[in-house]
């Protein structure tokens, strides 16, 4: 009989891995944040990236961008 094992994904949003990254920065937690680093990067490359093609998406993916953008956002208190 095979189990049916569910994982649970603790992995933090960007919008939640900003709130870490900007704590850290105001506590001037200086070792933290450049292991951080590639991660912050990596956020802005995708930020651009996504700026880049917002035009070339349809109606229905716009929404979706500007939802998750707008919870993302709301999530670090803006």
């Amino acid at each position: 009989m095979q189990e049916n094992i569910q994982t649970i994904d603790m992995t933090p949003t960007w919008g939640e891995w900003g709130n870490t990254y900007r704590r850290l920065a105001e506590s001037r937690e200086v070792k933290a944040l450049r292991h951080l680093g590639e991660d912050l990067a990596r956020a802005m490359a995708a930020a651009q990236a996504l700026q880049n093609i917002i035009p070339t998406l349809t109606g229905e993916q716009q929404a979706v961008v500007a939802k998750t953008l707008t919870e993302e956002l709301t999530k670090q208190g803006f």
